[in-house]
């Protein structure tokens, strides 16, 4: 498959990190709402499962690094090229985004103090046995050791392959309940039951790589109706949806999706909705400062009297609100950072002005 080409089957994925992006923003407008005494009667929970974006995210992640990594696997010199990537696409916008939330906490309702050991750690998303000072930085936290351990593969296919075999084995067996996760916060990150979603990615990827699924579309279909009914099983209470073996059943049922739809792209010319291609190269600022956009947009709607709207209308509010300025911040923050970073990361290694991607 040609560059070219793989760039092309991979518009369906980004478009799904937007929808990803987006369950995330709906659970945090409802909990939001819910904290602050307004239900959602008509909704019944079904909302709340928006936390499953996260595990959407997952699988996706790990689909995308293998997806685009799959010839530098065993390829040592492909090392430097794959860190710059990954760095350039987490910190720049982070740290701001980091910056901003630890002003928040310092002089707002939280008085936060943190240590400098803690800062730091929340500075290179370590995990450390406090809640990260950017609420949502947990998720980070899981990437950036797939990240490393990815990294291992690269360097040595053998080595590499025994570390993740061993580390995503560990990972199904805590989802199934046959162990337990580790104490402390780097235990805890690298024995969660979401690691085995990135697992489910690379297998996505892996598939997709070595050759065509007939029926890809209903495969889709498969997956997202699976995703659906786990998240409505959840909301009625008979799935635990914060427990280990959700995080199996909701993977499972994103890892049907992204291959009937990556499959489903490559039979066929997927032109994407021109709305929900930019939301997709949005969903990491989404992701990031939604929070922040939820609590500043309830604070006005609440100096103005409006919270005592409709609660459903009140939500759609704030979800529109949650979007709208994730992908503000991506056009004028977010990519403009990237730009200036990589020119900088390319200096720094002497080959002049990189190219913004």
């Amino acid at each position: 498959m040609s560059a070219s080409t793989a760039k092309h089957k991979l518009q369906g994925i980004e478009a799904a990190r937007g929808v990803a992006a987006s369950l995330v923003v709906v659970y945090h407008a409802a909990r939001h709402l819910e904290v602050n005494g307004l239900g959602l009667p008509w909704a019944a929970g079904i909302e709340k499962f928006g936390h499953a974006g996260v595990d959407f995210f997952f699988v996706l992640s790990g689909f995308i690094i293998l997806f685009a990594h799959w010839d530098d696997v065993g390829v040592p010199a492909a090392l430097p090229r794959y860190v710059e990537r990954r760095c350039m696409r987490i910190f720049p916008l982070y740290w701001p985004v980091l910056a901003v939330s630890l002003a928040a906490a310092i002089f707002g309702s939280r008085a936060l103090q943190p240590s400098v050991g803690t800062l730091l750690a929340n500075t290179l998303l370590l995990p450390t046995d406090d809640e990260p000072v950017l609420g949502v930085a947990w998720t980070l936290q899981h990437e950036m050791l797939f990240y490393a351990l990815f990294a291992t593969l690269l360097w040595s296919r053998s080595l590499g392959g025994m570390l993740f075999a061993t580390w995503l084995a560990w990972a199904l067996a805590v989802s199934c309940g046959a162990l337990d996760r580790l104490d402390g916060g780097f235990g805890r990150v690298a024995s969660s039951a979401y690691n085995a979603q990135f697992a489910l990615g690379m297998a996505a990827a892996w598939v997709t790589r070595r050759g065509r699924v007939r029926q890809a579309g209903w495969l889709a279909l498969l997956g997202a109706a699976s995703f659906f009914a786990v998240g409505i099983a959840e909301s009625r209470g008979r799935v635990d949806g914060y427990g280990d073996f959700a995080r199996l059943l909701y993977g499972v049922a994103a890892w049907l999706f992204v291959i009937g739809l990556v499959e489903y792209e490559r039979a066929t010319s997927l032109h994407l909705p021109r709305l929900l291609a930019l939301l997709g190269k949005a969903s990491y600022s989404v992701y990031l400062v939604h929070l922040l956009c939820l609590g500043i947009v309830y604070r006005i709607l609440e100096r103005l009297g409006a919270t005592r709207i409709d609660p459903h209308l009140l939500l759609a509010v704030l979800v529109a609100s949650g979007i709208a300025g994730g992908v503000l911040v991506s056009v004028w923050i977010e990519y403009p950072l990237m730009g200036q970073a990589r020119n900088l990361w390319a200096r720094a290694a002497g080959r002049g002005k990189a190219v913004t991607q």
